[in-house]
């Protein structure tokens, strides 16, 4: 049996709300990402990208593992967007206002960041197998 991708997604979208729609195919970048680093990282798994499925049959928690592989893809890219606004340099003058937001986005990416991490973590066999 597959799993659907849609479910992926779903469980992504439904992390944070956003006031701007995420392209789908953003996030279908941000989901082969995320499969490739659980392939690595913990267990193999197959995309096939022409009937939007993942060719295993997963449960919640791997889905929900995935998801927030992506969102801290997200995480990572509005950190970047954050830098990228506050931050005014010309020839006369130079503002940087990283503080707060900035610190807002650092926070939230390390937050999502260890919640990735210990979902991982939870998923290793134990040394006691």
């Amino acid at each position: 049996m597959a799993t659907e991708i849609a479910g992926v997604i779903d469980s992504f979208e439904s992390s944070f709300r956003d006031k701007a729609r995420i392209p789908l195919e953003l996030e279908i970048v941000w989901l082969k990402k995320a499969i490739a680093r659980y392939s690595i990282e913990l267990s193999e798994l197959h995309y096939d990208e022409d009937k939007a499925i993942i060719e295993e049959d997963i449960d919640q928690y791997v889905i929900d593992t995935l998801a927030a592989f992506m969102k801290q893809m997200y995480q990572e890219r509005e950190l970047s967007k954050v830098n990228k606004r506050v931050s005014i340099v010309s020839k006369d003058i130079s503002i940087n206002g990283n503080g707060a937001i900035y610190s807002a986005a650092r926070n939230e990416l390390d937050y999502v960041t260890s919640k990735a991490e210990y979902m991982i973590e939870h998923q290793m066999p134990t040394a006691y197998t």
